[in-house]
């Protein structure tokens, strides 16, 4: 299971964030592989996403 707490105002992000990274294995590949899915199938939010990912990836790398 996969929590994410945030102050977002938006949050249909969060479920869709929520449902993306569900289940995946937790490596910069499919973390980002999955992302990228959820950019394409929703480009309104592909900003957000790529700031999210951005983020997650760098923690990831640390």
């Amino acid at each position: 299971m996969i929590a994410i707490f945030s102050d977002a105002l938006n949050v249909e992000l969060i479920d869709l964030l929520k449902d993306t990274l569900t289940g995946i294995k937790y490596d910069r590949n499919t973390v980002k592989a999955a992302l990228d899915g959820l950019k394409q199938a929703h480009t309104e939010l592909a900003a957000q996403v790529d700031d999210f990912e951005q983020w997650l990836v760098g923690e990831m790398e640390s």
